[in-house]
């Protein structure tokens, strides 16, 4: 595939599997001066910080300061996930994180963390450089993941492909989600080594349902004085690229790219991955 670009330097062949375009009146320059050298991975529903080891890996050995992130009742937080009541609850492990940290960083989630960074953004935006959307959710003000979705996506998931609980009764609402992890594989994880499945399937836990539910505050003071970037999985079969076109369209991002992935490119795709992240830790923005 060919690197195509818009309104940006020339760039090495060694992208040649990323495809990106300019998506605002923005202007982005590449510098080598004022980098951002402090990544934070913020995780999507049911995973961990582990499922970003590979790109930890790769960013560390660039010299990269990284963090990555277990929120609340996720990885090795010991949080029970039917307890958790409130994103401000579930996002407090990476809003300690962000408030402690005295240089700002370039904030990456991925999928259903798109609404946990999104609130990140709101409460501590002079923390924030950069922050880059993973085939992730970007709501506009007063959204919830469930309101923003494109009509009939709940019925492009297998049938039983994901069971809810209800701690407080049948009667309230949902407290926690979890994947069928048979079928988990096939629309998280198609194009990724079986080495890193298995490793997913046996770290998989419990999703806090408010995450989904809960609308956020995003006001353009705060949520939108930081720029954004998307990058686009273009074999993703639970969020296939049509439908995050969806959300780039409805909120315009700075700037899209596109790996050749499934919709775990920390597994399927991490050097690309980790090559578009250090590439937008170079550019500074023109406002």
């Amino acid at each position: 595939m060919s690197v195509h670009c818009s309104g940006s330097p020339g760039h090495d062949e060694h992208r040649s599997l990323v495809e990106f375009v300019n998506c605002s009146p923005q202007t982005v320059k590449e510098t080598t001066g004022a980098r951002t050298r402090h990544v934070v991975l913020v995780h999507g529903a049911s995973h961990g910080a582990w499922c970003w080891y590979k790109v930890v890996t790769l960013l560390l050995r660039k010299g990269y300061k990284v963090a990555a992130i277990d929120l609340t009742a996720m990885g090795r937080n010991r949080a029970v996930a039917d307890s958790v009541s409130s994103i401000e609850e579930f996002a407090k492990p990476l809003l300690d994180y962000l408030e402690s940290v005295t240089e700002q960083v370039l904030l990456v989630g991925h999928s259903l963390g798109g609404i946990t960074i999104s609130y990140a953004m709101e409460q501590y935006p002079e923390k924030i450089a950069k922050a880059v959307f993973v085939v992730a959710r970007m709501l506009l003000n007063n959204q919830s993941f469930l309101s923003s979705l494109p009509p009939n996506t709940p019925a492009r998931l297998p049938p039983g492909s994901k069971k809810l609980a209800y701690a407080n009764g049948r009667s309230a609402p949902p407290t926690s989600v979890e994947f069928n992890l048979k079928q988990a594989v096939d629309f998280l994880y198609s194009e990724s080594p079986e080495e890193d499945i298995q490793l997913a399937l046996s770290l998989l836990s419990p999703q806090p349902y408010v995450v989904y539910r809960e609308t956020v505050t995003l006001t353009p003071e705060r949520y939108g004085r930081v720029p954004r970037f998307y990058i686009k999985t273009s074999r993703d079969r639970l969020a296939p690229p049509s439908d995050q076109q969806v959300s780039i369209d409805r909120n315009p991002p700075t700037m899209v790219f596109t790996v050749d992935s499934d919709h775990s490119p920390f597994f399927s795709t991490p050097s690309e991955l980790t090559t578009l992240l250090e590439e937008i830790c170079k550019m500074t923005i023109e406002r």
